[in-house]
């Protein structure tokens, strides 16, 4: 990869010597090492492993590429009409033969959920992205709509910025984000009883999670005596703001949620929701931020998680120094064998976790697609990617 990208994911390729060119369709990769990261990276982390056409690169250029997506999927780009369609063709070209079946999906953008849901129940559009919760008994209900909902893969969470002097304290860390937090009741109220409690960064609809409940249940006493251990009492409290978006309806009923829970141990909270696309440009470039309450995407194992918290590339969006974060990637990356990987993985849940230090869950976030009945082959990926590649419709 060229440094001068700073692809996020470059961290992932770390472990890359070098690639051989086989031949026009095939090539070689030749790791450092004996490594279990590579192929499951390539497979899920965000949609794949996404490779820039050079031709398409020199012609469109660094800015205007994203504009004129190329690739070698089922569909090729037709039309796209940014806030309001994308058309997809079928790629007449396409490695596997015989597939896809569709010759054409129009893809409308449609931000709220209920005009998705409206849409669908009314044949307008015969497939719905992201369907609200609350409309799910309903949709289930209907004998001409399917719904899909696979493993919880996705979560909501939230973390310091550790950059914020109280948050440089684990005792804090550990009051606020661990023992004085009902997740119980936030996926109960906020997520209508769809959710499961969270503590770990990995999901239970991912590899190998780790379940926290036991070591940080609901004890707000205990959440009061750690902060007047830190200094922190009805005469000093707490005070901090969490910033949010609604681009997740349910983000700001969370954070006012965790506003009540944290004011009964004499927290003072004040709530921020704001633009997603100002939210993730806080988040990441302008890091002003105290404590953030955020969705995620969907998470395959503790691997993928890791270009968010390691310090020498990637995001680490916590801004944490702890170089033993690192060894324990490192662990990880240079696993080579099963039992050793899952170890690894263990083990750093466990240290990342310890003293909320980084990455905290709130609740998973279950993801739902809804179809009229006619639409078959469809392949529920539990929200890693979305691929029309076997559907077909019968009508």
């Amino acid at each position: 990869m060229d440094p001068a990208e700073k692809a996020f994911v470059a961290p992932f390729f770390a472990i890359v010597d070098r690639l051989d060119v086989l031949d026009a369709h095939t090539v070689k990769f030749i790791l450092k090492y004996p490594s279990m990261t590579l192929l499951p990276v390539m497979a899920a982390e965000r949609v794949g492993f996404l490779q820039m056409s050079p031709a398409a690169f020199k012609k469109w250029g660094k800015e205007e590429i994203q504009l004129h997506p190329v690739g070698t999927g089922p569909f090729k780009l037709a039309k796209w009409e940014q806030n309001q369609i994308i058309v997809l063709e079928k790629n007449p070209h396409y490695f596997k033969p015989g597939l896809p079946y569709l010759d054409r999906i129009e893809l409308r953008v449609m931000k709220e959920g209920v005009t998705r849901v409206t849409e669908l129940r009314a044949e307008e559009v015969g497939f719905a992205n992201h369907v609200p919760r609350e409309h799910l008994e309903r949709l289930a209900k209907d004998p001409q709509i399917q719904v899909f909902r696979g493993k919880d893969s996705m979560r909501t969470q939230s973390w310091f910025n550790l950059r914020f002097p109280p948050a440089m304290d684990a005792r804090v860390r550990q009051a606020v984000l661990g023992y004085g937090i009902d997740r119980h009741a936030i996926a109960k109220t906020a997520l209508l009883g769809q959710a499961q409690p969270l503590w770990s960064f990995v999901p239970p609809g991912a590899r190998d999670p780790i379940d926290f409940g036991d070591e940080f249940p609901y004890n707000p006493d205990k959440a009061k005596a750690l902060l007047k251990a830190a200094g922190y009492d009805e005469k000093n409290p707490l005070r901090y703001t969490i910033m949010t978006h609604g681009a997740e309806p349910a983000l700001p009923t969370i954070a006012t949620i965790m506003k009540t829970q944290l004011a009964k141990i004499g927290v003072e909270v004040t709530v921020e929701v704001i633009d997603r696309p100002i939210f993730l440009r806080r988040l990441v470039t302008d890091r002003d931020w105290e404590l953030m309450l955020n969705l995620s995407g969907a998470v395959l194992d503790t691997y993928t998680v890791t270009r968010l918290i390691d310090t020498r590339a990637g995001n680490n969006t916590t801004n944490h120094d702890d170089k033993h974060v690192d060894a324990l990637i490192d662990r990880l990356r240079e696993a080579a064998t099963e039992e050793a990987y899952l170890k690894a993985g263990h083990d750093l849940q466990r240290y990342v976790v310890a003293d909320m230090m980084y990455y905290p869950g709130i609740t998973t976030l279950p993801f739902i697609q809804a179809a009229r009945t006619y639409v078959k082959g469809y392949e529920n990926l539990h929200g890693h990617k979305i691929r029309f590649e076997t559907t077909w419709l019968d009508r």
